[in-house]
């Protein structure tokens, strides 16, 4: 029987593919701690989500377990303002850019309802 590796889905949440326009900051250490909010944010294109996290596609690598401010334009008045942590990184060669899972690590109820219609949960 030829080997191979058997794939196991470990997300318990519906993840769907989804562009939606995002607006992330890198924190600083400094702006984690102090909670300065000065710094100009990039925009990019989310590829999927969920109500634990999103994968957004970027130009520039941004590295494991670094966190990120984020505003999550998903068709309603408000952004869905957050923080994330980036849990994997690797590069598409098709799109040309970086595909970056990040996992929210505060995120209002409010804010997983409106992620919840998005996916259907």
């Amino acid at each position: 029987m030829p080997e191979g590796e058997i794939f196991i889905e470990r997300r318990k949440h519906k993840r769907v593919p989804k562009k939606l326009k995002v607006f992330y900051r890198l924190m600083t250490e400094e702006e984690i701690e102090s909670n300065i909010n000065e710094r100009t944010k990039k925009e990019v294109e989310s590829s999927d989500i969920s109500i634990t996290g999103i994968q957004l596609l970027c130009d520039e690598k941004i590295d494991v377990e670094k966190i990120l401010r984020l505003d999550v334009f998903a068709g309603e008045d408000e952004p869905i303002a957050t923080f994330a942590e980036t849990r994997w990184v690797k590069y598409d060669d098709k799109v040309k850019k970086y595909r970056v899972g990040m996992e929210f690590l505060v995120i209002k109820e409010e804010h997983i309802n409106i992620i919840k219609k998005i996916t259907g949960e």
